[in-house]
């Protein structure tokens, strides 16, 4: 498995995880006719992205061994 896609999927999980965890939780706190609740989403799901993205993207580099990959293709 080649790193750029293993970067992909860290990136596809990361942002459903972030919509998902921005708009429940901001629907805890705001009613989602309030002015506020986009702005507030928005927010969320930016500090959710950076958070979560790089230890999934550690997780799966883990488990996929994409190290070991490269290293085959370099000595080439």
């Amino acid at each position: 498995m080649n790193y750029n896609v293993v970067a992909i999927i860290s990136i596809v999980i990361c942002a459903i995880l972030s919509l998902l965890l921005s708009y429940f939780g901001v629907l805890l706190i705001l009613d989602e006719s309030s002015g506020l609740f986009k702005v507030t989403q928005l927010i969320v799901a930016i500090v959710s992205m950076t958070t979560f993205y790089a230890p999934i993207k550690h997780l799966l580099l883990k488990y996929m061994d994409v190290d070991q990959d490269e290293s085959e293709n370099t000595n080439d």
